[in-house]
């Protein structure tokens, strides 16, 4: 039986859970589908038995990130800091430091010079964008750095920790919008002060779950595969066969799971289906080694870590404040994330508790439990963290990924131009996508 909407909002992560909230407020009729059995996207929250809380996906809340912060407290999720005992530490040359090196932070300056100019409300506007958005960040950082080392590091920290991607497929431009987007390098690395500094009781999951509850119309497991246009608006039917009748759509999905997932009546038009097949997903797997004890305390360590070589990029200390577990959680990026994914679940995990052990010592070589998230393996996600244009990309499609096609809307936080990649740039976008939904709808009222 087809049933009748305002708007149908497809995907109830933070930017369809945000833009719902919005248009409810204001009076409209709409329904959220959702095609897994939950809502959050791409985080989720594992419980051990013990009550131990493991943040499967993103987890972390920084300074600016204010619509978050407001969320938590509308909803009254508390949060707490980040564990940051002792101090961090980084491998290269062979060798284990305090800091990184001095022509990192040199090449951070540079970044964060050139990140300054980007116009992210019109990327295609930048200055330079010509030319820096045909050069990775590779070919990019080979001409700048010295020591081939430090370039492949911060390629490493960059494109990987940030867009868990290979420094080789992605460009220069990218790289920077993203970063002014997050106010910077060092904010977006950083712990205390940065995109790291505070995490959530229950993950940001139970954010997400008090949202749809607020909502009241998030229906699971439809999984959309069609939208088409109709005299009325448009009709959107599920793989079930259900059919759901809107004047207006949101689709609040990542743009490979567009591509990937549903089709359109008739074809959505040439700039936009190219903007949205130019957004490729990053590659990242998430893992969790949960000891007894947080052992890398008793040495004056933080659990902090970066890697120039090896599979792991980055680790750090993601114990709880009121537990006695010691919770080492790290990442393997880019195309080391997909090798690892054709290899049997005992040798993967054999080859990333070597690692673990050549990092800390004997006493991280058994853990009681160890714990894999491949966000490559969701099909509703297919990678994380988030989605980045091709090289040449923002130059082509930029100017196109806000856009809406007649009243088919499109949110994420792909589109965000702050904090993009991030939850909080999820919420604005499916804020600022409701507002031009119910400016379109005050018009058709009006005629």
């Amino acid at each position: 039986m087809e049933k009748r909407y305002d708007v149908v909002i497809i995907g109830a992560g933070f930017a369809g859970l945000a833009a719902g909230l919005s248009l409810k407020k204001q009076g409209l009729e709409t329904v959220i589908l959702e095609a897994r059995n939950r809502v959050g996207g791409r985080t989720e929250t594992k419980w051990l038995e013990d009550g131990t809380q493991i943040d499967l996906g993103g987890q972390w809340l920084g300074p600016t990130q204010d619509r978050m912060y407001e969320l938590a407290e509308e909803y009254g999720v508390p949060t707490f800091p980040s564990q940051l005992f002792g101090k961090g530490q980084y491998h290269y040359l062979d060798g284990v430091h305090d800091q990184e090196p001095a022509e990192m932070l040199e090449l951070f300056e540079v970044i964060d010079e050139l990140a300054d100019q980007v116009n992210l409300d019109h990327p295609h506007q930048s200055p330079n964008i010509d030319t820096q958005d045909r050069m990775t960040l590779a070919s990019w950082l080979s001409l700048q750095a010295e020591d081939e080392e430090v370039a492949g590091f911060v390629g490493r920290m960059l494109a990987g920790g940030l867009l868990a991607s290979d420094a080789g497929e992605v460009s220069l431009f990218q790289m920077l919008y993203y970063i002014k987007a997050g106010n910077g390098v060092q904010s977006l690395l950083g712990a205390k002060g940065g995109a790291q500094q505070d995490r959530i009781v229950g993950g940001p999951q139970a954010i997400a779950e008090k949202m749809a509850q607020d909502y009241g119309s998030v229906l699971y497991q439809q999984v959309v595969k069609e939208v088409a246009k109709t005299d009325e608006g448009y009709l959107v039917e599920t793989r079930a066969g259900d059919q759901y009748s809107a004047v207006q759509v949101l689709i609040a999905v990542p743009p490979t799971v567009v591509n990937s997932k549903i089709t359109f009546t008739p074809e959505l038009p040439v700039w936009k289906k190219k903007t949205l097949q130019s957004i490729l997903p990053g590659s990242a797997s998430k893992y969790h080694a949960v000891y007894d004890q947080p052992f890398w305390r008793e040495s004056g360590l933080s659990g902090q870590r970066n890697m120039s070589k090896g599979l792991i990029i980055e680790s750090l200390d993601n114990s709880l404040v009121d537990q006695k577990k010691g919770i080492l959680t790290f990442f393997v990026y880019g195309i080391d994330s997909i090798q690892l994914s054709k290899l049997p679940k005992e040798e993967r995990e054999a080859r990333l508790i070597e690692e673990l052990v050549k990092l800390y010592g004997e006493q991280a070589r058994s853990p009681e439990h160890f714990i894999t998230q491949d966000w490559n393996e969701e099909p509703f996600t297919n990678g994380c963290f988030s989605g980045h244009f091709t090289p040449g990309g923002f130059i082509k499609y930029g100017e196109f990924l806000q856009s809406e096609v007649e009243g088919i809307h499109f949110a994420g936080t792909e589109t965000a131009t702050i904090w993009n990649g991030y939850f909080e740039g999820a919420v604005r976008s499916g804020e600022r996508e409701a507002e031009k939904i119910l400016a379109k709808s005050k018009v058709n009222v009006g005629a």
